[in-house]
């Protein structure tokens, strides 16, 4: 007999909910070790550490993705599950890239790179997952009201890993071209974040999701010169995200409301009134 105050929910855990639970877990602890690994990075003085904050929080995302297709193959939905999911999107795509961008900036001595800008990014990050929590029950099964707070993640963590590829004065994210698209991506993006502009949820399409997992195993084992070239590939794949997700929703809803309007047109027309017949 359980204990009272147990909930229901958590008395019972089968294995079909063990499973994606587990993978959820993983996305933590890889957004978690991102932070930490950004903080030693910040203490040893070595950037080439900014790199392997820059995979996990990549492999988070990919984990974050796996665990809900995870669930749903196994039949393994539970709110637990998705509450815990929450707390990974906030530590490993809110807290994590804002403390990276914080470490890649340290040179700068203007305080929107080094205090507004990590700064804005975090409370965008919270804004988006409580509105995302209260305003939409499906947890982002029908599409996402505002950006997603992965896409300002990745984008961080692409920049970060690609400014830190030689020659690095040619990336450098504190001053030069890079660093202004760098500037003008987050914060175009903090704000998206927060508005009610539609966009899809890559995940559900195993045909655009395993590409993406694709990419991001080709960052971690491939020689950085190379898996550069992936970073790039990604940062542009995003942009394409950006602009054009809404688009995509509104011409699909489109469609399904043109085809159900075709369905009811056909149901009204077959139907022949017996007086009609005579």
């Amino acid at each position: 007999m359980k204990p009272r105050w147990v909930p229901e929910e958590l008395a019972v855990i089968n294995w079909r909910q063990a499973i994606p639970t587990l993978v959820t877990l993983a996305a933590m602890l890889s957004g978690f070790l991102s932070i930490l690994v950004t903080f030693e990075g910040m203490r040893t003085g070595h950037p080439e550490l900014f790199i392997k904050s820059s995979q996990l929080i990549m492999l988070a995302m990919i984990l974050d993705g796996i665990d809900g297709n995870v669930a749903r193959w196994l039949k393994g939905q539970s709110d637990f599950g998705a509450e815990l999911d929450t707390y990974v999107d906030l530590t490993a795509f809110g807290i994590a890239p804002a403390i990276l961008i914080f470490a890649v900036t340290l040179q700068s001595k203007d305080p929107i790179w080094r205090v507004i800008l990590p700064s804005a990014v975090a409370l965008s990050g919270v804004v988006r997952l409580a509105r995302f929590k209260v305003k939409d029950p499906l947890r982002g099964q029908g599409g996402y009201a505002g950006l997603p707070i992965t896409a300002n993640a990745a984008w961080v963590a692409l920049f970060v890993f690609v400014s830190l590829t030689p020659p690095r004065d040619a990336f450098s994210l504190s001053q030069g071209p890079v660093a202004s698209l760098f500037l003008a991506g987050i914060l175009l993006f903090t704000v998206l974040q927060v508005t009610n502009l539609h966009y899809p949820k890559p995940t559900k399409k195993a045909a655009l999701f395993i590409p993406c997992v694709i990419l991001v195993i080709l960052l971690w084992i491939l020689r950085q010169n190379q898996a550069v070239r992936v970073a790039v590939a990604m940062i542009v794949l995003g942009i394409g995200y950006v602009a054009l997700g809404p688009l995509f929703v509104k011409g699909y809803k489109a469609h399904m409301a043109r085809r159900e309007n075709q369905s009811s047109s056909n149901s009204s027309g077959g139907d022949v009134h017996p007086a009609d017949s005579e």
